[in-house]
């Protein structure tokens, strides 16, 4: 093979490099699938696959007519020189870690969307900031309700234990649905303000899902659940998550908020965003793990931390 198509086989093994870095990268932040991927992010690492291949063929004519393509060309064919691999792998280097350096900055900042969010920050401890409380609200006394609040009659000692075990089940599952269409909102607000467009629309839908999260929290707290296995703690862990849940829609607010008000940038808003979203997945976690086998003997369905 003559030495320009070793170098075009360089560049491509770079190109398809890099786009492997953007999923990688991804996966690390927290996506479990490449449709998780923004665009902004999928464009920077676009853009590092051009800029590696870029500066390797600077290289190459830079060292015609040692390429690292030509050195390999001549290593293969059993004319070349001691050295000539060494020597093709030196002239990769400028490639390499320039290119590198700026994967690192770029899929390390780059806002992922927010089913991705969720998952994408380390166990830092939340901190007040901007107005926002990160506290746990006591749990006020439990009072009959239906996931639209309207409240529900008090079961009797002489219902069917069954009957009411469904029954307050069925509420939970109620509340439980209800809380999807927010996350709904929530995704497609965070991802706008990530690539910076739609930051009024944005806002507006952020501080709607702050409201809702903060109705569902005193829904959650409100639910009968005496006939419940392990009920009063399936309860808290519901009240928990969408506690930091709430927080976290206010944090993300606050950080669109700033987008509009000073340019669209990442910054402390946001990244309080991001622990307090990992604190509502760790609640939503033990929620689940009590819920779903109740679920399942009531005949409901079962979910994950993304349907709720």
């Amino acid at each position: 093979m003559p030495p320009p198509l070793w170098d075009l086989l360089v560049c491509a093994l770079l190109f398809a490099g890099w786009v492997l870095v953007l999923l990688l990268v991804a996966l690390a932040r927290g996506a479990e699938e490449p449709s998780e991927v923004p665009g902004r992010l999928a464009s920077w690492h676009y853009v590092l696959a051009a800029l590696a291949v870029a500066i390797y063929l600077l290289t190459a004519v830079r060292g015609v007519p040692e390429s690292p393509g030509y050195l390999w060309a001549r290593a293969s064919s059993g004319d070349g020189r001691d050295g000539d691999l060494r020597r093709g792998l030196q002239l990769l280097v400028p490639t390499v870690v320039v290119t590198v350096a700026v994967a690192l900055v770029a899929g390390m900042t780059v806002p992922l969307s927010a089913a991705v969010s969720e998952a994408t920050s380390t166990s830092a401890t939340p901190t007040a900031d901007e107005g926002t409380s990160t506290e746990t609200p006591p749990t006020p006394d439990p009072v009959p309700t239906t996931a639209s609040g309207v409240e529900t009659p008090t079961p009797t000692a002489s219902d069917d234990p069954d009957a009411r075990r469904r029954a307050q089940a069925e509420v939970v599952d109620a509340l439980l649905s209800e809380s999807i269409a927010s996350r709904g909102d929530l995704a497609t607000a965070i991802a706008a303000v990530g690539e910076c467009r739609d930051l009024n629309r944005s806002l507006a839908l952020l501080d709607g899902v702050t409201r809702e999260r903060r109705a569902q929290r005193d829904q959650a707290g409100a639910l009968t659940v005496d006939a419940l296995g392990d009920g009063p703690a399936m309860r808290s862990h519901l009240v928990s998550a969408f506690t930091y849940a709430g927080d976290a829609d206010a944090a993300f607010a606050a950080w669109t908020r700033r987008s509009i008000s000073s340019g669209c940038s990442l910054d402390a808003n946001w990244r309080r965003g991001n622990q307090l979203s990992e604190q509502s997945q760790k609640a939503k976690n033990e929620f689940l793990r009590l819920w779903n086998p109740i679920a399942l003997s009531c005949g409901l369905p079962t979910r994950t931390s993304k349907e709720i």
